[in-house]
């Protein structure tokens, strides 16, 4: 990885960091909102509450779904940045070799062969740190696509609910607009991550 694709990746991580607490917030706030219309409305909504009740429960599931993809971050970034600073260090080797030509001497070139050793087993270590990432992201893909199917069931709810029918559709549907701008971050994050590494 070169340093551009680096920082796009440091900066697609801090990017992903603020949407997803702010679409989190979102998603709570509107499950509150939802469990507040349950309560005034007493025991006609009561499947409505165990709707929202779930979409809570599951929001905070993925807040710490992504704190955990929060902490694969910052190894992958530093693990990186070691591989690119050791591959410099061997690229100037090779600059000093270059300019001394035949009276370079031995030593040089297994330093810069070490150098490159050290590379090649960073890069390793990237690798599996990136499988770690990405593997963070599966989980919170699928706390997503949970959160869709809580979604859908209180669309349902709302449709079936009598009087109060119309502000539960509202609020299901601002659920499924927060939940889906997690959706559509994570998603360009794993093509980010996937870009960076190809």
């Amino acid at each position: 990885m070169d340093m551009e694709r680096m920082m796009r990746l440091v900066d697609a991580s801090h990017a992903l960091d603020k949407t997803l607490a702010s679409a989190l917030r979102e998603i709570d706030r509107r499950a509150l909102n939802a469990l507040v219309l349950v309560k005034r409305h007493g025991n006609a909504l009561a499947g409505y509450g165990v709707v929202a009740q779930a979409f809570r429960e599951r929001a905070a599931s993925l807040k710490e779904a992504a704190k955990d993809m929060q902490r694969h971050v910052s190894p992958l970034i530093l693990s990186q940045m070691r591989a690119l600073m050791h591959e410099r260090l061997a690229d100037s080797f090779l600059h000093i070799m270059q300019l001394m030509g035949e009276k370079s001497c031995d030593s040089l070139a297994c330093t810069r062969q070490d150098w490159l050793k050290v590379v090649s087993g960073e890069e390793l270590e990237a690798r599996a740190l990136l499988q770690q990432l990405l593997a963070a992201v599966d989980r919170i893909q699928a706390g997503i696509a949970e959160q869709e199917y809580v979604v859908v069931n209180g669309r349902i709810e709302a449709a079936l609910s009598e009087g109060a029918g119309a502000p539960l559709s509202q609020v299901s549907s601002d659920m499924g607009a927060a939940v889906e701008i997690v959706n559509q971050a994570i998603r360009n994050y794993r093509s980010q991550l996937e870009e960076s590494f190809s």
